[in-house]
């Protein structure tokens, strides 16, 4: 495990109160640095937490290297009746509002995500994919400048309960029964808190068990991966890297691994056996942006055989956001200007995003330089509008992708046989 200097750690009263959470917790604590001696805490502690120091995380921006974050052991609490439950999301619902979609109360870790249902589409433009997703953590050791991970950790420890939750609801999926592909969650890059947390030992094994359903574990910024290079793992667990060109990861993303790291990691998880994709994401248009794109792909195919590529550009930004957490000169002033001329009568969504059209040029040196390269990888958009799939039709289509049925890094279907995911590694 990564080490951490922490502002605080809390247990959860019900974690505390559990041999198996509490020998979780002991194997990370020397990890954590610390003043103090952890804290045990109620609903009302925890409450007290979320409505506090915890009110206003605001992005890391250029404070990456003040922030500490508040360390929080808490505890799935599966066995709560019907009336339990109601009880306690009218008494605190603080704890149900945030945290990533496990929450703080103790009842998620096996999440439906709509984005990409019908009214999902109608209403956003944005063309994406429902599934069901696993979370168990919720903060990050990593200090990007667009991110706000990093002040708190919300660490889920009976993972044994939770397990077993997940191979319950494997059986069923009544939102989705065609789903194959679970992702664990996007919102921590969960292998640095690793072997001690356990979490990916016992998710790979759970899914080298099953016929048709794999597991991707988000390895994110991090190359911290040599722990899980022997696991029995079938080809049932797949690993996603964010990989960003050399200059956004070194300036931009605090205390991650490098490009090259990355990459490096990337090749010893395939050599294991792993099934790698990569998401460019967020996609930052710095100056120079377009040079870094062109020598990361290049260097992505030298050392690795990704699935997929996914790509997504930095966004929910406005132009006054951009200024306050991003240096003078650091954003390609073209781009910078295109935000600042944007009317502020405009819609939320138009302020907090690049225009399209700049969008549309990035992505434009993504498929030229993939598809030069490795024109059999396939290429989609993450939450991207419709209006951008049709600009680039006939560059997907040669992939055999479009906005209706297409192949993502976290798609639901975007696993097992089909021959977009498997002929790139083939």
């Amino acid at each position: 495990m990564f080490p951490i200097q922490a502002r605080a750690v809390f247990i959860k009263q019900e974690a505390a109160a559990d041999s198996r959470s509490m020998a979780r917790i002991e194997r990370m604590l020397p990890f954590i640095e610390h003043e103090g001696d952890p804290v045990v805490i109620d609903d009302a502690g925890l409450r007290d937490l979320l409505t506090g120091p915890l009110k206003h995380l605001f992005r890391h921006g250029r404070r990456a290297e003040e922030i500490e974050p508040i360390v929080m052991f808490n505890q799935f609490l599966y066995t709560h009746s019907p009336a339990e439950q109601k009880r306690r999301r009218e008494a605190y619902p603080e704890l149900f509002r945030r945290g990533g979609l496990a929450g703080y109360g103790g009842y998620g870790g096996w999440d439906w995500r709509a984005s990409g249902d019908a009214a999902y589409r109608r209403q956003s433009g944005l063309i994406c994919q429902p599934a069901y997703a696993l979370h168990s953590f919720w903060g990050c050791h990593f200090r990007c400048a667009y991110c706000n991970l990093g002040h708190m950790a919300n660490i889920y420890v009976n993972l044994e309960d939770w397990i077993e939750h997940i191979e319950r609801n494997l059986s069923t999926k009544p939102n989705s029964p065609r789903q194959r592909l679970f992702q664990w969650d996007n919102g921590t890059d969960v292998v640095c808190w690793e072997p001690e947390y356990g979490g990916t030992k016992m998710l790979v094994e759970l899914f080298a068990r099953q016929q048709d359903a794999y597991l991707e574990l988000y390895v994110g910024k991090s190359d911290h991966v040599d722990f899980m290079l022997e696991y029995e793992h079938r080809g049932h667990t797949t690993c996603c890297w964010s990989l960003a060109p050399v200059e956004q990861a070194d300036k931009l993303e605090k205390r991650t691994a490098g490009m090259e790291a990355r990459l490096a990691a990337a090749k010893a998880c395939q050599e294991a056996g792993y099934p790698v994709r990569i998401r460019f994401s967020p996609m930052i248009p710095f100056q120079g942006w377009e040079d870094g794109i062109r020598h990361m792909i290049q260097r992505m195919f030298e050392e690795i055989r990704p699935e997929m590529l996914t790509i997504e550009p930095l966004r929910f930004y406005t132009y006054e956001q951009l200024l306050e957490d991003f240096e003078p000169g650091v954003i390609d002033a073209e781009f910078l200007e295109a935000m600042k001329a944007i009317p502020a009568t405009a819609d939320a969504w138009t302020r907090s995003q690049f225009p399209e059209e700049l969008r549309c040029r990035m992505y434009r040196v993504v498929f030229d330089e993939a598809s030069r390269i490795s024109p059999q990888t396939p290429i989609a958009f993450c939450r991207e509008k419709r209006t951008v799939w049709e600009t680039f039709r006939p560059e997907l289509e040669r992939l055999g992708q479009d906005p209706d049925n297409y192949v993502c890094n976290c798609g639901p279907y975007s696993a097992g046989d089909d021959p977009r995911v498997r002929r790139c590694t083939a």
